[in-house]
């Protein structure tokens, strides 16, 4: 099922692995043999000339395409967020009700604990009233366990670090810039709570602000996150782990991209003269 136990590796949990994958679109082969494994709190930046498959790779280990052969694993019960380079907000849908859609359980749950209230306020008959009582205190302790009591103050935290004041509240989606529309797409895949974050090219069309907001929140991320990136900043900022994909292999650098710069040639030089 594309799911495994969390594997322990030089002391550390491995949150996902990719075993030999390979992929090619007609007689062009864009990944041959691809094998490397992610821990858990990684965040890795994947790095390549255009056309090196990186994007094709990050598909194949969130789940969004299928490999041609070979295996990609990630730990059990893990939950994935993928930040697309073009979101699927309505656009007639206010920032608030975009969120609010995050959360629509919890929304029921909420007014489905005002009705019972209600109708144990109306109830006389202390027998029929019983059968609500048990109802609202099951109902009440799921919504205490699922964070039904803090969810709010989350939302307007997460929106607040994405630089949402409540003036934006109310505006429609449609009417936000494209990196208001990419802070809006990742607070949502915060707020969600995902355990591996995935982003391809991030930074496309952000400005300076959006920059900033984004890379605030991947180094406070407390999961794990897998982007492609072509901004050498970003990845420097973000990254503490580079992997390079040239020539359908992956050289591994745990560092920055200043770090990778540094030991490119050498891990490179390397890596020929051993094969």
């Amino acid at each position: 099922d594309g799911k495994s136990a969390f594997l322990k590796f030089g002391g550390k949990m491995i949150i996902l692995s990719a075993s030999d994958i390979c992929k090619s679109y007609g007689t062009e082969v864009i990944l041959e043999n691809i094998s490397f494994h992610i821990n858990a709190g990684d965040r890795v930046g994947i790095v390549g000339a255009n056309g090196a498959g990186k994007s094709t790779l990050l598909n194949i280990i969130s789940g969004q395409i299928k490999a041609d052969s070979g295996n990609c694993f990630v730990g059990k019960d893990t939950s994935i967020g993928y930040l697309r380079q073009r979101d699927n907000f309505d656009d007639k849908l206010t920032v608030i009700e975009e969120v609010n859609n995050i959360f629509t359980d919890m929304l029921a749950m909420e007014n489905e604990i005002q009705h019972l209230n209600e109708e144990i306020a109306k109830e006389t008959n202390p027998d029929a009233a019983k059968p609500l009582w048990n109802r609202l205190n099951a109902l009440q302790h799921e919504f205490e366990i699922k964070g039904g009591y803090t969810y709010k103050s989350e939302i307007y935290g997460v929106l607040t670090s994405m630089a949402f004041g409540e003036e934006y509240y109310n505006q429609n989606t449609g009417s936000l810039s494209g990196g208001e529309r990419t802070r809006l797409a990742l607070a949502c895949l915060l707020l969600r709570k995902p355990d591996i974050l995935f982003l391809d090219e991030p930074t496309n069309h952000l400005d300076m602000i959006s920059k900033e907001v984004l890379e605030n929140a991947i180094k406070e991320f407390k999961g794990t996150v897998i982007y492609v990136s072509h901004d050498r900043y970003f990845i420097n900022q973000t990254a503490t782990r580079i992997l390079n994909l040239k020539d359908n292999k992956f050289y591994n650098y745990i560092g920055n991209y200043d770090y990778y710069l540094e030991k490119k040639a050498d891990v490179e030089l390397r890596f020929i003269t051993i094969t």
